[in-house]
């Protein structure tokens, strides 16, 4: 027993050993990491820094020392309070922490004077009830949804403050003079970090909106177009695909589904920041409506990529039938939405009109391409169904021989090949335990005359249900398109973007 417990901690301070050799690596790729995905993140540390140092010469120089003295100390409080990523949260913290100290010291210091002129005992009653009252009635704000969308902070730093000089001046007699010495250190701090957020390398939230919502744009138009063309791929690059360790599908949709909270945040923000155009007035909430839009023409992204999960498959020898059409589609809906993350990207209008006519016609063509093969969907299993069957299943049978150099398999095999993942799924649905000899009496069952064709056209028509089901999602994708088309233009309409003009050649002036 003994011997076992030297082992083990033997093998466990080697595996302690190795991951501290390998920490220094991981550290460092990890900073890197950080640094690189967005390099704004290295100049904000550093301008932090210079913040604290310059709130630190309070301290550190004798004679802003001996003017301000130990409350100094809240001078750097309200940097590491106040100083955020964007100028808009800065403005938004710093000008809450401002105000509501204020307001606390103001409202405080006529309490005080009031409750002076009062004795002793009535004076301790009247501060306990004016604590009551403005503390349940500021508690009560911030419930209302104005007041704790954009003043919740201040309001929580004014019952902090005004608590704290309220009830310290029954026992402090000089409390006024220190509320006014905390006053002025948080107006310095408060004044370097305006100054470090908005005049040296200023990081707008109104900005990072805008660019988040081109990028949703674009990684909405490559899901759908890696949604396509994995749909009709072959089987080596689906093989392929499944040992990809990053799916680009996923990081499209994902981050469009997941930025709501990112959204009305950046757009609280954006609202504080000062207005870059004086003729313009930017719509932040405009950029809140075009993400919830978003997010919904999303969900159908998802569930597009869901067909390619299922456990049910149509046979590529169907799908293949529907390929360009399909694809056309994809493409039109995917230059749509680059066209209009172009759009406001650069921030210009565009033609709604001219986008929808392109994708009226690859929708004609789908829907030709479809009215064109209806048996395969009935079920039907007449002479042109099944020469309509013979000539795609052929046509995926000699891409496999070209692929595989096996050249003896017939129209059968490729039926069977194609559909033997939903046959396995049903015998085990029906049997779970069946052996092998029970599944060989089976398909010698399936080769009757009459149990064939009655189990060839149950397949048919369970397998071209999942197709029905992509190809409703992908005409879905382009309903919803026309709801993120209008939000576009109404986003263009009242932010006063550049617009075109169709004389001849295209053009673009300004609003």
């Amino acid at each position: 027993m003994a011997i076992l417990a030297k082992e083990n901690w033997k093998k466990n301070i080697h595996v302690l050993s190795q991951k501290l050799k390998r920490f220094p690596g991981l550290l460092w790729q990890t900073i890197w990491k950080v640094g690189r995905d967005d390099p704004r993140r290295v100049v904000h540390a550093l301008k932090v820094g210079l913040s604290l140092t310059l709130v630190s010469l309070l301290y550190l120089l004798e004679p802003l020392f001996e003017g301000i003295g130990q409350n100094a100390i809240w001078a750097v409080m309200t940097v590491v309070v106040v100083l955020e990523f964007t100028a808009g949260a800065t403005l938004c913290k710093g000008l809450n922490r401002g105000l509501g100290t204020l307001v606390a010291g103001s409202l405080a210091f006529l309490i005080e004077n009031i409750a002076e002129k009062t004795g002793h005992v009535f004076r301790a009653v009247f501060i306990g009830t004016a604590v009551f009252v403005i503390g349940t009635a500021a508690t009560y704000m911030r419930f209302f949804p104005y007041v704790k969308r954009n003043y919740d902070y201040g309001v929580l730093i004014f019952l902090l403050t005004f608590n704290l000089i309220t009830v310290s001046s029954y026992r402090v007699s000089n409390v006024m003079k220190i509320a006014n010495e905390r006053l002025y250190t948080i107006v310095i701090g408060c004044g370097v970090c305006l100054l470090m957020t908005l005049f040296i390398f200023p990081i707008w939230s109104g900005e990072d909106l805008h660019n988040s919502t081109v990028a949703k744009l674009e990684g909405l138009a490559k899901s759908i177009r890696a949604c396509v063309d994995e749909y009709f791929s072959d089987v080596e690059k689906e093989m392929t695909r499944e040992k990809s360790s990053e799916d680009p599908i996923d990081k499209g949709y994902k981050a469009v589904l997941d930025s709501k909270s990112q959204d009305e945040t950046l757009a609280l923000h954006a609202s504080w920041e000062p207005r870059h155009s004086r003729h313009c007035r930017y719509p932040w909430e405009q950029y809140v409506k075009l993400g919830a839009v978003l997010r919904h023409f999303g969900y159908t992204v998802v569930a597009l990529h869901g067909c390619l999960q299922t456990e049910i498959q149509t046979p590529r020898s169907y799908r293949a039938l529907f390929k360009d059409p399909c694809s056309r589609v994809a493409d039109e809906v995917s230059k749509a939405l680059i066209e209009l993350a172009n759009s406001i990207k650069n921030r210009r209008r565009c033609s709604p009109g001219m986008l929808s006519d392109y994708l009226h016609e690859a929708l004609q063509d789908l829907d030709d391409a479809l009215k064109s093969q209806p048996r395969l969907f009935l079920g039907s299993n007449n002479n042109q169904t099944t020469s309509m069957l013979a000539l795609a299943a052929a046509r995926d049978n000699a891409i496999q021989k070209h692929a595989k150099n096996n050249s003896g398999v017939s129209l059968s095999s490729s039926f069977k090949t194609d559909t033997s993942a939903l046959i396995k799924w049903k015998s085990r649905g029906m049997n779970n335990e069946g052996s092998k000899s029970s599944e060989a009496s089976e398909g010698k069952a399936l080769r009757g005359p009459q149990s064939s064709r009655i189990a060839i056209t149950s397949l048919e028509f369970s397998e071209a249900l999942p197709f029905a089901a992509f190809a409703s999602l992908l005409v879905e994708t382009v309903a919803r398109l026309d709801n993120v088309m209008e939000e576009v233009e109404e986003l263009g309409r009242i932010a006063c973007f550049k617009e075109f003009k169709y004389s001849g050649d295209e053009g673009v002036v300004n609003c």
